[in-house]
């Protein structure tokens, strides 16, 4: 054979060789600076009336992301991608939200807004294993749904549960009557607390269901003056029940006005010069840390970072929210423990870290956190109010 012809066959060969191996450690060397990412999707209501609350979502995420990021997992890091969808409060158009999200291949998903959306996205987000963690939804049996459900905030029948511990371990022997302004929220209410009471033995004098307008306050005035309670619970909103308080304490009887969420308003003052609301008193769903005049410095720092952050991101996008709204905290809190989910499981695959998401204790912002076999959270503190000297003060 021709000495020739066999050094130019090896000299390919080596060539070949030398390229294939040239190749293989570019490849290599790509694949090992390659980001890795962890795709969180974000759903929420970003539009018309209601799109502060998304803008919420989108402010409280991109300020947990930055804080997280990179995040080490099983020995890699990973940088965090928010995937933003707009739902428009539709259960329509949310159930189109969730089947992209999932395409994109978002690995948790925070959100939605209000609880139809809420729900409707549930079972999409379960053919795909992933986890729906809930910031805002609040209705008792939105956790019935699926088994990938993880709420955050108090549900209703918790929040109300605390209204009725409350008026249990403070009203002793005292007589009590009950007020709804004849609206859903505010029925469905007074119809859990009058049977929560009623089943811990607590006595109700009366309960009133009327339409909240002057004339009917003024009549409800006038029969509370003959009822003589000590206690009033009011499930009113801020305009209503200041007038009702206004008209009772013109009579000769000064009962305990107490209320929630919807009564609870820094409006109620500019409601008759504010008069006579001294000793009001407010039970509200938020943990003493994400709650008016909070002490806690972690929470004390969050709204200041979250206002740094918004400002930042008012140039870019837009925004027309001015302030950390009433969810940004348990927003950020979802985030967080769910990345401690993933920490704990050694993986960023959904069927590894939903299940420690279902033994999560995670101590938050809100506080502490971990929840039930339905996806609940577990023990959701409550904070009372009281007004002195015409402002809203920690009760305790």
């Amino acid at each position: 054979m021709n000495r020739n012809f066999i050094g130019s066959r090896i000299y390919w060969i080596v060539m070949v060789i030398t390229m294939m191996s040239v190749i293989l450690t570019l490849n290599m060397t790509s694949c090992e600076r390659r980001e890795r990412i962890i795709k969180i999707g974000s759903q929420a209501v970003l539009s018309e009336e209601y799109k502060a609350f998304g803008e919420d979502q989108l402010v409280s995420l991109e300020l947990a992301a930055a804080a997280l990021s990179p995040v080490s997992i099983g020995g890699f890091d990973y940088n965090i991608e928010l995937i933003t969808r707009d739902d428009e409060g539709s259960p329509e158009k949310a159930f189109l939200v969730a089947q992209e999200l999932a395409g994109q291949g978002a690995l948790l998903v925070i959100g939605s807004t209000f609880d139809g959306t809420t729900r409707v996205s549930i079972p999409v987000y379960e053919e795909y294993n992933i986890p729906l963690v809930s910031p805002f939804a609040q209705k008792t049996e939105t956790a019935l749904i699926g088994d990938n459900f993880f709420r955050v905030i108090i549900n209703n029948s918790q929040k109300i549960d605390n209204i009725a511990s409350f008026i249990l371990g403070h009203t002793e022997e005292g007589k009590l009557v009950l007020i709804d302004n004849r609206k859903e929220y505010s029925i469905e209410l007074i119809d859990y607390l009058e049977k929560e009471l009623l089943t811990n033995g607590k006595d109700i004098l009366r309960r009133y269901s009327i339409e909240g307008d002057e004339d009917n306050l003024t009549i409800l005035a006038d029969n509370i003056l003959i009822d003589a309670p000590d206690y009033i619970f009011c499930a009113l909103d801020y305009i209503e029940l200041a007038f009702l308080i206004s008209e009772v304490k013109k009579t000769i009887i000064e009962p305990v006005f107490i209320t929630e969420t919807l009564g609870m308003s820094e409006h109620i003052f500019n409601v008759n010069g504010g008069k006579d609301l001294d000793g009001l008193l407010a039970i509200i769903p938020e943990p003493p840390s994400v709650a008016m005049s909070t002490t806690d410095q972690v929470a004390v720092d969050f709204w200041h970072q979250y206002n740094e952050l918004l400002e930042i991101l008012k140039e870019d996008m837009n925004l027309s929210i001015g302030r950390p709204g009433d969810y940004s905290a348990y927003v950020y809190d979802s985030l967080m423990l769910s990345i401690k989910a993933m920490k704990s499981a050694n993986s960023v695959l959904p069927q590894d870290f939903i299940q420690e998401l279902k033994k999560t204790s995670y101590d938050g912002i809100t506080g502490h956190i971990e929840f039930d076999s339905n996806g609940d959270r577990m023990n959701p503190p409550s904070t009372v109010f009281i007004v002195r000297n015409g402002i809203w003060v920690r009760y305790n």
